[in-house]
């Protein structure tokens, strides 16, 4: 189904013909620019009769080729309507910058296929042409699109049309007509409690990178959470940490990504004991740099409010890429080759649920904006519980031996609880 944006013409063919003689006609109906290369299109028909009929097969033709919606409205490019979107998100500030910066290469990668295209030509049809083109290597960087990545540009792109519907100039959007292509990425695992005890048992909250892997198995903190942590964020006497920012790829501080972001965090003894010797033997370590230092250099390495609580070798705020390649280093060694850094915040999350913690303070302890992604995992995991209590009962009656061992997670994967990703977790 294509956007007619205009009335079309008929064409006469006999030429040596008076109009009243001629049966033979040619039906041309406009359907806007290309969406790559910013050229208008036509659709043609060829026919014979009266130029009566021919003038009526042109009104079918064009019923045909919109399904009898016709839009009488244009707003422009999509490229001119996607700036229009940036502009007005960006005036809100509602967003962090790191969104904004998310939503320029989503629609910077859509605008390659339609951004030359009106919006009023735009049809599910267009967004399928330009979805299977991606997944074929049609892309800025030449490479195969993956599904998650095509996923956030069609929920991008539906914004910038959800917002048009809004305004008026366009009566629906298609990314309505178009089931949002499905996520490829893997299944999101957590560690059941017993392997996170181990874990958190295994590391060495002394040393820097092991301190990182523990806030985000104890608190469930993001990458970029961790590395933004300053010592003025612990309050020790009233065993609080605040989470205000995070850090953006390029290593700046930023306020946390949405209002939710932002929480404070009680600390049990546990969390705040290690905090604590982790601030001793970093202050130790500071020290001993210093000695080795001319005077006049040495207050660079003063542990204060604003040092990091976890620095790289430089001693200074270590980065998320920084983090990455920590963990890469050590996962074998703490047996969890293949496991990414994120999925100790899902073991996190996953314990509480499994704990039976309320919904909304799982909600508010994780800093999630969108309570269905917390929901997802509260959900997942107390149906993967109840799924164990039903095969428990259903041994006692079948004294069935696989019933048991299904009951007691049977699996040959004992540390994990798979579960589906969900955004922003």
């Amino acid at each position: 189904m294509a956007k007619v944006t205009g009335k079309g013409t008929v064409v006469q063919l006999e030429k040596n013909k008076a109009k009243g003689k001629c049966r033979k006609w040619q039906l041309r109906v406009p359907i806007g620019k290309d969406p790559r290369t910013g050229k208008y299109r036509t659709r043609t028909r060829r026919i014979t009769g009266t130029y009566t009929e021919a003038t009526k097969a042109l009104r079918d033709f064009i019923e045909e080729i919109e399904g009898g919606r016709v839009q009488a409205r244009h707003g422009g490019t999509f490229e001119e309507c996607a700036a229009e979107f940036q502009v007005r998100r960006r005036g809100s500030g509602e967003f962090s910058e790191s969104t904004h910066d998310a939503y320029d290469t989503f629609l910077k990668a859509a605008c390659r296929h339609i951004g030359m295209a009106d919006v009023a030509s735009i049809t599910r049809e267009t967004l399928e042409a330009m979805y299977a083109a991606m997944r074929q290597g049609d892309t800025l960087s030449g490479r195969e699109s993956s599904q998650t990545y095509i996923q956030q540009i069609h929920q991008t792109i539906g914004l910038v049309f959800d917002g048009l519907v809004r305004d008026g100039v366009l009566a629906t959007n298609p990314c309505d007509e178009l089931k949002a292509p499905a996520r490829d990425t893997e299944e999101r695992r957590a560690l059941k409690p017993g392997r996170l005890s181990e874990l958190v048992e295994q590391l060495d909250v002394d040393d820097e990178a092991d301190m990182a892997y523990y806030l985000a198995a104890a608190l469930g903190l993001r990458r970029g959470e961790i590395c933004a942590l300053s010592w003025g964020d612990v309050d020790f006497e009233d065993a609080v940490l605040t989470v205000a920012h995070g850090l953006s790829k390029n290593g700046k501080l930023r306020r946390t990504k949405t209002k939710a972001g932002f929480r404070r965090l009680p600390l049990s003894a546990t969390v705040l004991d290690a905090l604590r010797r982790h601030k001793e033997a970093q202050e130790a370590r500071l020290a001993a740099t210093s000695r080795r230092l001319p005077v006049a250099e040495r207050g660079r390495y003063l542990q204060t409010d604003e040092t990091p609580v976890i620095l790289n070798r430089s001693y200074l705020r270590t980065s998320v890429a920084n983090l990455d390649g920590w963990w890469r280093r050590d996962r074998v060694a703490l047996g969890l080759d293949g496991w990414c850094l994120h999925e100790l915040r899902h073991s996190y999350l996953s314990l509480l649920a499994e704990r039976g913690v309320h919904p909304k303070v799982m909600q508010e302890l994780a800093g999630h904006a969108n309570f269905q992604t917390t929901m997802k995992i509260y959900t997942h995991v107390n149906l993967d519980s109840k799924r164990a209590a039903a095969l428990a009962v259903e041994s006692v009656f079948v004294g069935s031996d696989a019933a048991q061992a299904d009951s007691s997670g049977g699996t040959g994967q004992d540390d994990a609880i798979p579960f589906k990703p969900a955004e922003a977790a």
